[in-house]
């Protein structure tokens, strides 16, 4: 069985999310937010857990101190924890597909994150 990995980080930025169907956003406020990736390296799991912080950091980097309106994808997808943790996911699965992602968390507040658990591919047993 695979090594189960966890990687962390932090980073402060704004969001201004809109809260119904219609378009309300609420103000643009900061939160200091934080990031978990958890996975499964079916080999060598200290290169897979270094290599993974390291492109952890490099994710971070692109939001630290920003508005997350302004970070792709989100001037299009509502930046909520929920939907960055879905596409942090996204892009940890496309850069390491030789892992099995277990879950993604994202946290926005204190007191409150958001997790995402991807569904296992069929026929994947990482």
């Amino acid at each position: 069985m695979a090594d189960q990995i966890a990687v962390y980080d932090s980073f402060p930025a704004a969001h201004r999310i809109r809260i119904d169907t219609a378009g309300t956003r609420e103000p643009v406020h900061v939160h200091h937010w934080r990031a978990k990736v958890e996975f499964r390296a079916p080999s060598e799991p200290l290169a897979a857990a270094s290599r993974a912080a390291e492109w952890l950091e490099r994710w971070v980097e692109r939001h630290r101190g920003r508005s997350l309106n302004d970070v792709p994808p989100y001037g299009t997808v509502n930046p909520t924890a929920e939907e960055v943790a879905r596409h942090l996911a996204d892009e940890f699965r496309t850069t390491f597909p030789e892992t099995h992602l277990i879950a993604v968390t994202i946290g926005e507040a204190a007191g409150f994150s958001a997790r995402y658990c991807p569904a296992r591919p069929a026929g994947n047993e990482h």
